[in-house]
């Protein structure tokens, strides 16, 4: 097989694979980066980034993909000087892809994708060019049940997994999904930069969806440009969901970036549902019985998550919410709420 025909055939893939401080899943580590290495699929780069790891994680992985790679895929690896964050870290690896990457993979460094993964799901972009962004079933590690599938949003920007926790037989079918979830997603390059305004440097939008909801904005994000975000029924790999945040889940201030996400990507669209989760949230921080100070971080939350909301509106314009496959709600319950 010549070259050109090589990569007609087998577009280039950039796969970013994110550490920071893992040694306590040292094991789960190495499983992850030996699957990458010995994917059965031809034209493929890694790019590994440490967010400014001190536990000697680092050096054990460095060390350890030198004795994996025996196939000599190309791997890049980017030491950071701090922690930027997930979603900064995918950023910085985005920026060092081969320009000649057709798409960009993500894994997390607790998952371990399955040898044909990459090769079934880039089969399916080639015959599909109206998909954004892709995904498959992720199985949990250790138990043989889903972990991540097919993924909804309602209006309020509540998440639905209604397959998660079944076993595979549970969904056969390739489905239209909210978003594509953040374990093993595969984004098609040019579709992220129509979607990002042209922006040729980011894949996610860090600065606002540092640890929360950075995979449901480009999704939507993609949706509105005009791209497809799909499910298809494969297995693509294992997880050990959380052991990676959960270790610094208080640390990072989960909640707070919980909440503030919501608030303003709820701002930046149409939802008819928008005003009465902010006043629910409102509402929470005025009668709660926790303390000044829970009502203050609610608070915080609020007045952060709309002005960033407000910023967002501005550089990327309204989020047409309905233009995505939603979970649609009973309308008691929306009126309970």
């Amino acid at each position: 097989m010549g070259v050109k025909e090589l990569h007609t055939s087998y577009p280039k893939v950039s796969i970013i694979w994110v550490n920071y401080n893992s040694f306590h899943i040292i094991d789960i580590i190495k499983e992850s980066l030996k699957a990458l290495m010995m994917l059965n699929y031809p034209n493929y780069e890694v790019i590994i980034v440490d967010n400014g790891s001190t536990d000697g994680s680092r050096e054990i992985i460095e060390d350890y993909v030198k004795q994996v790679n025996v196939r000599s895929i190309k791997v890049k690896f980017l030491k950071l000087s701090k922690n930027f964050g997930f979603t900064g870290g995918v950023n910085v690896a985005y920026r060092a892809r081969d320009k000649e990457s057709k798409y960009v993979a993500i894994v997390n460094n607790d998952a371990i994708p399955s040898p044909d993964y990459l090769n079934n799901i880039v089969t399916f972009l080639e015959e599909h060019s109206d998909i954004g962004a892709i995904q498959g079933v992720v199985l949990k590690r250790n138990k043989p049940v889903i972990d991540s599938a097919a993924m909804y949003v309602d209006e309020a920007l509540s998440i639905f997994a209604p397959f998660t926790g079944k076993p595979v037989s549970a969904i056969s079918k390739l489905l239209y999904v909210s978003y594509v979830e953040g374990t093993m997603p595969v984004y098609r390059i040019d579709a992220v930069k129509k979607a990002l305004k042209g922006n040729e440097n980011d894949l996610y939008v860090s600065s606002a969806f540092a640890y929360y909801l950075e995979d449901i904005f480009i999704s939507l994000m993609l949706w509105n440009t005009g791209y497809k975000c799909i499910f298809l029924p494969i297995v693509v790999g294992k997880h050990n969901r959380g052991s990676t945040i959960d270790r610094y889940r208080k640390i990072i201030g989960i909640r707070y970036y919980s909440i503030r996400n919501v608030i303003a990507l709820l701002y930046m669209t149409n939802s008819l549902e928008k005003r009465k989760v902010i006043l629910r949230f409102l509402r929470r921080a005025v009668i709660s019985k926790r303390g000044l100070a829970f009502q203050r971080i609610f608070i915080d939350c609020l007045i952060d998550g709309l002005r960033l909301g407000k910023f967002l509106l501005r550089k990327y314009g309204m989020i047409d919410i309905y233009k995505a496959p939603l979970m649609r709600r009973p309308l008691l319950r929306r009126i309970i709420i």
